[in-house]
């Protein structure tokens, strides 16, 4: 287990934009919830499901402020599991193309629909079929489903993303349901095959058997490298103390839980 020190510039922005990666690294950056910002060793920075405003909810959040303003934020690709607040912000995404705009937008089918009702240029806006391979500036993606369409649990297309860079690659599983639990094997095979050395994975929310025991089942069949927790420290009634899960791995030495700090960076290094 590994907890990492937390970035204590006064901008988190300026922080990433300043950050060096080495050739065979990867800066990764925890903003709370499934937020994450990347950033490759030739400068590329990716977003991952920033929500970054405190409106149209009733939860209380465990951080008053954001993370990054979204009008602060600088990045040339940003992505969206699926189509839920917390996932695709509809506040949070005009404020990124006001300071990033040309920065391409990419998610599922009705995430492409949605970007493009929020100001995004169609040419900008990706909706990714499953298991299609995207080639983008320095790395490849590839969508995987998360939940199967067919679960009454969700009514809109849910992703994992695969991120294959020249460092690692990086699985997010975006959000798990019920059914998807029950036979994770079912969707969670094709990712295994695929070798990815981070797996972020969620902890808790949505559904009370999402837990960090789920998400460590979750762990044991991708088997990656290094397993992150995410999926909490955002609203304050759904919330977990990361450690219970990495408490868990005490039978998997060949898998390393790394807690990533709130506003905090961690860099993997390729061995």
């Amino acid at each position: 287990m590994e907890i990492l020190s937390n970035v204590t510039a006064m901008s988190l922005m300026r922080e990433i934009l300043g950050t060096e990666v080495a050739s065979e690294e990867l800066a990764i950056y925890w903003l709370g919830q499934n937020s994450f910002i990347l950033k490759t060793s030739e400068g590329t920075i990716i977003g991952v499901d920033l929500y970054l405003s405190r409106v149209i909810t009733t939860e209380p959040h465990v951080h008053a402020e954001p993370p990054i303003k979204p009008e602060d934020v600088v990045v040339d690709y940003a992505f969206s599991t699926h189509d839920h607040l917390d996932h695709l912000d509809p506040y949070t995404v005009p404020g990124v193309l006001k300071r990033s705009p040309k920065a391409v937008f990419i998610g599922t089918p009705e995430g492409r629909e949605h970007f493009i009702k929020l100001g995004v240029p169609g040419s900008q806006a990706v909706g990714m079929k499953p298991r299609e391979t995207l080639t983008l500036r320095d790395f490849k993606v590839t969508a995987y489903y998360s939940i199967d369409p067919r679960e009454k649990f969700t009514n809109t297309t849910h992703y994992g993303f695969l991120y294959t860079f020249p460092a690692c690659k990086v699985y997010n599983l975006g959000d798990s349901s019920p059914g998807m639990a029950e036979a994770p094997q079912n969707l969670l095979q094709p990712v295994a095959e695929a070798k990815p050395d981070i797996a972020m994975l969620p902890v808790i929310g949505d559904y009370p058997a999402r837990t960090p025991a789920q998400a460590y089942t979750f762990a044991k069949i991708i088997r990656p490298r290094i397993a992150v927790p995410m999926h909490y420290g955002c609203f304050a009634p759904r919330n977990v103390d990361p450690v219970e899960f990495t408490k868990l791995f005490t039978d998997t030495p060949d898998i390393k839980p790394v807690i990533i700090p709130y506003r905090g960076k961690y860099t993997y290094a390729r061995s």
